[in-house]
């Protein structure tokens, strides 16, 4: 067959045909693969560099951050810098102790330049923002056996540590009428129904009965602590049974009282674990008044009352004065006036020990029955027990209107020591 003939038969000119479109096929499918390779790729090194330069831009912007806020000073609240204060003292005496005060009650200052002086802190206004201008000082007293450390920051009228009784009895505080804070007798004492006298501390909620005149404040638990106590129940020889002896110093209310402070149980019905460490360390020892008055004495000024004293205490109860100053009924003359429960924040429905012993028998002690009033009763029967505690005139106002919703706020930084 001739080459013509072969290229023109229809057969054998669809199979060439074929031939050459799969040639053709073939070239282009290698063609595009390399394509699709080389743009992955490409895109590929561009997401990386892109990514590259996001990172780069991230670490110098951080540079930047970092050596602008080291330029610029770290500004403290005045808190914190209360808190350097005093953090900085305690270094300090741990270096120096013969400087601690010795004596019970004594103080000794330290004024901040001494404390940067030694290399304990910075200067002030590295801490204060710019405007400011500051002082700063830490006392230190011996009470017991601790040490307590209060520092004093004076900005101005930007800023000035207060202690809470300071900010108590501001004097657009005293009233001379209505409810409110009375001077009474070289003291500042809370009277009336509706009084703002609450002072939040860690576990309890508490009223302050008065500011005495050391400047300590006297709280008493708002709610009170266990389901109800006998006063004592010990034999006695008058009455020729259990009827307890009112002799306070030996009673079951006091060794009740002293186990309570050391060892409160951690039932919560019983809330008698009402104080924290950090509570305790702004108490005070305090002489409390033990003294026994008739039922028919007239007068509010602890003068029965305070007729005998036991020392260096740290929990307690009220008086029948206190009770009654508290009132302000004006026929709220004796022990048993009726009238003592009117107009007072402390009539509270329910019933409670007093501290004060009857007079005129040896088996009586009075107390606050469920509607408010003062009664002479059985030492043995059963009362529930509100504690006493003085606040140290040091502790440091934080917060807090004195109202049951926002109540008067101690500091935490004001703490006390071991010796």
């Amino acid at each position: 067959m001739a080459k013509k003939d072969l290229v023109e038969d229809p057969e054998v000119e669809e199979e060439i045909e074929e031939e050459e479109e799969e040639i053709d096929l073939g070239i282009d499918d290698d063609f595009d693969d390399d394509n699709v390779v080389s743009s992955r790729s490409a895109a590929k090194r561009k997401m990386m560099r892109f990514m590259g330069i996001i990172i780069l831009i991230t670490i110098l912007l951080l540079i930047i951050l970092f050596v602008i806020t080291a330029m610029v000073p770290k500004v403290y609240e005045y808190e914190s810098i209360e808190k350097i204060l005093k953090d900085a003292a305690q270094s300090y005496f741990k270096d120096y102790p013969e400087s601690l005060p010795q004596n019970e009650g004594s103080v000794v200052e330290i004024d901040s330049s001494n404390l940067v002086a030694a290399g304990k802190m910075k200067e002030l206004s590295e801490y204060t923002k710019e405007g400011d201008v500051c002082t700063g000082t830490v006392q230190v007293e011996m009470v017991g056996k601790d040490y307590l450390y209060t520092p004093f920051l004076n900005c101005g009228e930007n800023y000035s540590t207060i202690e809470l009784y300071k900010k108590i009895i501001d004097q657009n505080n005293i009233v001379t009428a209505g409810y409110g804070l009375y001077s009474m007798n070289g003291s500042y004492v809370f009277r009336g129904e509706n009084v703002d006298n609450y002072v939040k501390m860690d576990n309890n909620l508490w009223r302050i009965v008065k500011i005495n005149s050391s400047n300590n404040i006297v709280l008493i638990s708002d709610k009170g602590i266990g389901y109800g106590n006998t006063w004592d129940d010990r034999f006695n020889q008058n009455k020729a049974y259990e009827a307890g002896i009112n002799q306070y110093s030996v009673s079951r209310i006091h060794d009740y009282l002293e186990r309570i402070y050391k060892n409160p149980s951690k039932d919560q019905e019983d809330n008698e674990d009402i104080l924290s460490a950090n509570d305790k360390a702004k108490l005070v020892y305090f002489d409390l008044c033990v003294g026994k008055r008739s039922q028919q004495e007239e007068g509010k000024n602890n003068t029965s009352e305070c007729s005998q004293k036991m020392k260096d205490q740290k929990f307690g109860l009220l008086t029948v004065s206190e009770y009654m100053n508290a009132s302000l009924d004006p026929n709220c003359k004796t022990a048993v006036s009726k009238t003592c429960k009117n107009y007072n924040y402390l009539a509270k429905i329910n019933d409670w020990w007093l501290i004060t012993a009857d007079k005129d028998d040896n088996s009586q002690v009075y107390r606050i029955n469920h509607s408010g009033k003062i009664v002479s009763d059985s030492a043995a029967n059963y009362s529930g027990v509100r504690p006493v505690v003085y606040l140290n005139s040091r502790v440091l106002y934080k917060g807090g209107k004195g109202t049951l919703k926002d109540p008067y706020n101690l500091q935490e930084i004001t703490d006390k020591e071991k010796k």
